[in-house]
């Protein structure tokens, strides 16, 4: 099997190039079950990722903008060009370019070779001279299908029809790019190889892309910007990295990879009289990212200010709960372990190189860095500076660790709708529902 090499080459005349247009799609769609309502505006050479559950809506945007499905309202637009158009109580598509003139390149979740041409005939099939056209071979290369040019989609294996069907897709240089789950059924290797060459093809052509993913992981690593949606609206657009650390809504928490909510009762209890929880909160959100874990008597006491963390980029310390460890694995070259926190919810927990491991079964000490902080409604509450939620007072009598708090069997409660324990392989867990 050829490898993916992921080495996209550079273009003539790339540099100081006019970049392309912006692609603006505000487009409602009416689907029997649901309506999908979206407003997206991507550059060229920026790429967009759509994350949210199975039947949120994303796969819908895609087609909106192919012109695949009808609008019921809205426009799509490429800079000054109109695509298509949709008018209020209509439900046709209203007025728009045909879609041979649109330049859409899609790559839906079912590749849809031609079945009569092989590899090589349908990566080429857009381009002058086909199968012939030096093209051809070069994305086959990078994408690592070369030695398979000569077999019909019959003779390739899921991976592979996915990856022809990419190459298919990036040969004809749509002026908009659109992926559905583009790196289904591919292994780790692939999936990161794969991954580079459509990055590295968004920024060469400077083409706006649409990704859509149910993994997480892909949209931090290969998209400028994220639209969360769910039940067929946006709920919240922004960087990756943003996004988790300052989720708007507990529902977009939940989304993005939080694993459990702590009620205040149970911080409190944890803090004791010196706890500060912000006027108003309920809940206090729970990613593994903000857990620190030490072993049962007790771990490294906060650097000076109540922080955590490298210097320069410590996060403040939000509480201190109690929990138990019930696994180790190995992962990399490190340990993760799942902690059972208060009340049933587990959450997998990175440890770090010189961690002490608890042993499965003992009680850790976990510290809560960073972690943001909900109201009643599900909304985040706006509480110290922007990306760093409001500290703690540490715990009367608790200096080098977390002395079992009295009153922390309290538990945590979930909010509607989030089960606790480990979501489902997506990482996208159902959450409580956002203010109405």
């Amino acid at each position: 099997m050829a490898a993916v090499t992921g080495q996209v080459p550079a273009v003539a005349g790339t540099a100081g190039a006019s970049p392309r247009p912006v692609l603006h799609a505000d487009v409602t769609v009416e689907r029997r079950d649901l309506t999908v309502t979206a407003d997206l505006t991507v550059p060229g050479g920026d790429l967009l990722a759509l994350v949210g559950p199975s039947g949120a809506g994303k796969s819908t945007v895609l087609a909106a903008v192919a012109g695949l499905v009808a609008l019921r309202r809205g426009a799509v637009r490429l800079g000054d060009e109109v695509l298509a158009t949709g008018a209020a109580g209509r439900r046709h598509a209203g007025r728009g370019v045909a879609l041979h003139h649109r330049g859409v390149g899609l790559l839906a979740q079912r590749p849809g070779l031609f079945p009569h041409l092989d590899a090589a005939a349908n990566i080429g099939y857009a381009l002058p001279g086909g199968a012939r056209h030096p093209r051809v071979r070069e994305l086959a290369e990078q994408l690592g299908v070369a030695d398979v040019l000569a077999a019909r989609p019959d003779r390739l294996s899921g991976g592979q029809r996915q990856r022809v069907a990419l190459a298919r897709v990036l040969a004809a240089e749509p002026r908009i790019l659109l992926l559905d789950e583009p790196f289904t059924g591919l292994d780790a290797a692939l999936h990161l190889g794969v991954g580079a060459v459509v990055a590295g093809e968004v920024r060469r052509r400077r083409v706006p892309t649409v990704l859509v993913t149910h993994g997480l992981a892909d949209a931090q690593r290969w998209a400028d910007r994220v639209v969360v949606v769910d039940r067929g609206r946006c709920l919240q657009v922004g960087d990756p990295a943003a996004l988790v650390r300052e989720p708007a809504t507990a529902r977009v928490a939940a989304l993005v990879g939080y694993r459990a909510f702590v009620p205040t009762e149970a911080v409190v209890a944890a803090g004791g009289a010196a706890a500060r929880v912000p006027r108003g909160a309920a809940t206090l959100g729970i990613h593994p990212a903000c857990l620190v874990v030490g072993d049962g008597a007790g771990m490294p006491a906060p650097a000076e200010g109540g922080a955590v963390g490298h210097p320069g980029r410590a996060r403040a310390v939000t509480a201190w709960l109690q929990g138990t460890v019930t696994a180790l694995r190995a992962v990399g070259a490190g340990t993760e372990a799942d902690v059972v926190l208060p009340g049933g919810a587990v959450v997998p927990v990175a440890l770090g190189p010189a961690a002490t491991a608890p042993m499965p079964g003992q009680p850790c000490a976990v510290t809560v860095v960073g972690a943001p902080w909900f109201d009643a409604a599900g909304c985040l509450l706006p509480v110290g500076p922007p990306g760093v939620a409001a500290g703690l007072a540490e715990p009367p009598g608790v200096a080098a660790g977390l002395a079992e708090p009295p009153g922390v069997a309290a538990g945590l409660a979930e909010p509607p709708g989030v089960a606790a324990g480990p979501p489902d392989s997506s990482g996208l867990a159902a959450g409580p529902g956002d203010r109405p």
